[in-house]
């Protein structure tokens, strides 16, 4: 099997290739492909090492699988041409989660719909990824009403350009542009991507339609995405509305049983960003239900964005997908 990744010198390219070399079942050849600029760098897959490889005008030969880690104005162009090649895609930018031919794939929630993949399968936003695994179990238990969801989105979820400016403001210099519309350190920015004439900002439309999608039911969302001075993990404050009342010890035992989840049922032990960056899993804590309506179930979540919110995802994808024939 080969395996290209594409936009290898990003955040979540250099994240696919360190998790390439950390996977037993996937002692397969890898190729890493970036912009012309970054060829011959050297990056690292585990121990080995891996010059990066100029993104080629033709399609490459003999490629079974691509992960591809670009911004949208590039996907758009090289993702529809390789798929069209036979190459199977896992898509890390937003070009195409919302078509309706191309599923959009949490695999503890709906691995099912890779069976109608035609070589394009999209990955969630990072944000929607650790809310989706979240919020099923929650569905398949007591069904799902509604939901509502605050994020607080770590630096890194804006790229490695980000992060430069970021640690720029933290030394006072300025080696590279602020990418945020306010200073970033010792802030927080209500402010994420672009906003519409409705107000919303792109990280909350986001959540509105992406999260519809993968549970297969068209619930209302509602979102407020917050960028904070954080290196590494999204936090979210979650409330959802169920179809009938429950209780705490309920909802503790729905979180145990799910895949891909660990809850921590003492208040004071909540999880953090900093408990959760390098781990492939979704964690859960301060677990309440509202007291005047014993359906509605509040709760703080957190999880890696570069690895369950983007590349530990996308191979989990292609785990799945290698044994869809």
């Amino acid at each position: 099997m080969r395996i290209a990744v594409v936009g290898a010198t990003g955040l979540v390219g250099k994240t696919l290739l360190e998790l390439l070399g950390a996977e037993p079942w996937l002692e397969h050849e890898v190729v890493a492909y970036a912009s012309d600029g970054s060829q011959g760098k050297t990056l690292h897959r585990g121990t080995q090492k891996v010059t990066v490889q100029a993104i080629p005008e033709a399609i490459p030969e003999g490629m079974d699988y691509a992960l591809v880690a670009l911004p949208n104005s590039i996907a758009k162009t090289l993702v529809p041409a390789w798929r069209k090649a036979g190459i199977r895609i896992i898509d890390k930018s937003s070009a195409f989660r919302m078509d309706d031919d191309v599923p959009l794939v949490v695999p503890e929630v709906n691995v099912d719909t890779l069976e109608k993949a035609d070589h394009l399968v999209a990955t969630p936003n990072c944000s929607t990824t650790q809310l989706a695994v979240a919020v099923n179990p929650l569905r398949d238990a007591f069904g799902l009403v509604e939901v509502m969801v605050s994020s607080y989105q770590s630096v890194s979820g804006a790229g490695a350009g980000a992060m430069d400016a970021w640690s720029d403001q933290i030394q006072g210099i300025t080696t590279v542009e602020n990418p945020f519309p306010r200073p970033i350190e010792g802030n927080v920015i209500p402010m994420v991507g672009s906003v519409n004439n409705e107000g919303w900002f792109t990280e909350e439309v986001k959540f509105i339609e992406e999260l519809p999608k993968i549970l297969g039911q068209n619930i209302p969302v509602s979102a407020t995405a917050v960028r904070v001075p954080v290196a590494i993990g999204h936090g979210e404050a979650v409330e959802v509305k169920v179809g009938r009342e429950v209780t705490r010890d309920e909802v503790h035992r729905v979180f145990r049983d799910a895949p891909g989840l660990e809850v921590r049922e003492d208040p004071n032990a909540a999880p953090t960003p900093l408990d959760v960056a390098g781990r492939p899993d979704v964690v859960i804590g301060r677990v309440r239900i509202h007291p005047r309506d014993k359906s509605r179930i509040l709760f703080w979540v957190v999880a890696d964005n570069l690895r369950k919110g983007a590349a530990t995802n996308a191979l989990q994808i292609l785990e799945a997908w290698e044994k869809v024939k």
